[in-house]
């Protein structure tokens, strides 16, 4: 098994520069990977993007940090006994803090934006009917099948509509978007310094009470080691980004606290299933299959297993740390209920890709050692995002030894994203998805068609099948025993046709100051920001 060396930068780092000293008792300052794009939860991309939504804006529920299962935050609800009808009343104590009431206006703003033609998102609601407002504080959902996701599917803030033009006109353009003027969460905008950092003060009128902290500052630092030295000097109180190789550092370092906790999602390497020159639809406006054409390359299913058991995945565990487990299928470990018990990874075998390449017509013609067919070059391009360099050269390294021609591309996240993923304008893309999801529902719309309202499928992964079951699971009831056959159905599939490498799952690594106080963090979430404390040491 090769082996690889994680590389820590040692050297002079330069700080961004701070607002603030860290561990002032009435400033928290933490540290954030990336600046946020938008505070509208509707259109977000990025996960800093809901981090920041959760501190200015109110959401209807929260998990809880054991179970992942929703809880009251804005709203409690009743549901009819035929699971199709959800009734919210909203806290009558909510308020933005301009004094305006949050009232079932604002959800019904926030919920009808995702059905405007006029608005893109990638939000969805399964099986949605109608948003009926009863009053100011009380509204009803309806659906057409019982859902058993509703609450991961509207975990997003509720934005005020006493903001925004009634008809949306302004909804991807208003200044609130990035500098709120009104907050209903734990805490108000104060001010932004684009790429360096966010001001935000204790809202004394938050529904859930006023925060312990006064003051919160995110700072921005997209490199890594920058946010390590920041922590270990005091200059940040707090980094929920820590990578394996500076936590084995800060386990012996007293004055940081270092905690860790599994990751509902994959690291996956996804497939482009087809011509990255011409991407289509996966269904038409009426629901049909459009003919597309095949991934030169990757369109073969044999090429796909070839370059899955072409590399060692051990490697992969090996660099993303302790505490990293396999991944089978589209199933994260962290919900072992769901797991198929009888799925067969594929496991290294480098003889056997070379012979399912080889198989489906791929050779090296003229000795270059390129594999080639019918004059064209086994060429594929690997697009990564940043943590992922260290995974990316291994299997490009991997597939090298196979005979691909790979050229290795990243960049700034939200570009790759939006140019290259959501465009279906590449080969093969590495990529972390995770969600707070207790079923594994929300991460197979990952290979559903978009179309549908319900998928964020962006590699046009085709089969009626898996559509079939995804489709039906609504109508299977809410109990493990009763969905466990279509998730393994599910998976066996998955595992057939090979649309995506599903790598490895990572822990997450936090670390913070021994001052910020009952600060807790599990695979579901945090717990409430208002109960933080700081300066408590």
């Amino acid at each position: 098994m090769k082996r690889y060396s994680l590389l820590l930068l040692i050297g002079l780092l330069v700080m961004a520069a701070l607002p603030i000293t860290a561990q002032e008792d009435d400033t928290l300052i933490w540290a954030f990977p990336a600046d946020g794009s938008t505070f509208n939860s509707i259109l977000q991309v990025e996960t800093v993007d809901s981090l920041l939504q959760g501190l200015v804006m109110p959401r209807l529920s929260r998990n809880n940090l054991v179970t992942g299962e929703a809880e009251p935050d804005l709203a409690t609800w009743e549901i009819s006994e035929d699971g199709l009808t959800y009734t919210f009343s909203i806290n009558p104590d909510a308020v933005w803090s301009d004094g305006t009431p949050i009232t079932s206006e604002d959800v019904a703003f926030t919920v009808n934006a995702l059905f405007e033609d006029s608005v893109e998102g990638f939000r969805a609601i399964s099986n949605f009917e109608t948003l009926n407002i009863i009053d100011d504080k009380t509204f009803e959902m309806v659906f057409t099948a019982p859902t058993c996701n509703l609450f991961t599917e509207v975990s997003f803030s509720i934005l005020p509509s006493h903001v925004y033009a009634d008809d949306y006109s302004d909804f991807s353009t208003n200044s609130y978007n990035t500098q709120p003027t009104v907050s209903g969460g734990p805490y108000v905008f104060v001010e932004r310094s684009t790429d360096e950092y966010m001001r935000f003060a204790a809202n004394e009128t938050y529904y859930g009470g006023t925060p312990n902290i006064d003051q919160l500052v995110v700072q921005v630092m997209p490199d890594p080691e920058v946010r390590f030295q920041a922590l270990e000097s005091g200059q940040v109180d707090l980094v929920t980004t820590i990578t394996p190789d500076q936590a084995l550092l800060l386990e012996s370092n007293p004055d940081v606290v270092l905690e860790t906790y599994p990751i509902n999602g994959w690291i996956m390497n996804m497939f482009n299933l087809t011509d990255p020159d011409n991407p289509l639809s996966a269904l038409d406006e009426d629901g049909n299959l459009v003919e597309q054409a095949p991934h030169p390359i990757l369109g073969d299913v044999r090429v796909r297993e070839a370059l899955v058991m072409g590399w060692d995945h051990e490697d992969g565990l090996f660099l993303a740390g302790d505490g990293a487990l396999p991944l089978y299928g589209p199933v994260a470990p962290v919900l072992p209920q769901y797991i198929d018990e009888d799925l067969e990874p594929y496991t290294y075998d480098m003889e056997g890709a070379i012979a399912l390449l080889e198989e489906a017509g791929w050779t090296d013609s003229d000795g270059d050692g390129i594999r080639d067919k019918e004059g064209e070059p086994l060429a594929l391009e690997l697009i990564y995002l940043a943590g992922y360099d260290d995974v990316a050269t291994l299997i490009a390294d991997y597939w090298g030894d196979l005979g691909v021609d790979v050229t290795l591309t990243t960049g700034e996240q939200g570009a790759m994203i939006a140019d290259r993923l959501s465009a279906q304008n590449f080969d093969a893309f590495i990529i972390g998805i995770s969600w707070d999801s207790p079923t594994p529902d929300e991460l197979l719309k990952f290979l559903y068609p978009v179309a549908n309202d319900m998928g964020t499928n962006f590699n046009s992964y085709i089969n009626e099948e898996v559509d079939s079951l995804i489709a039906d699971l609504p109508s299977l009831g809410c109990a493990v025993e009763d969905r466990k056959p279509t998730y393994d159905r599910i998976q066996e599939l998955i595992s057939e046709d090979v649309p995506m490498d599903f790598m490895y799952t990572q822990v997450g690594r936090v670390a913070y100051s021994p001052q910020l106080g009952n600060y807790e963090i599990t695979s579901w979430g945090y717990n409430p920001i208002q109960e933080w404390t700081l300066g408590e040491d």
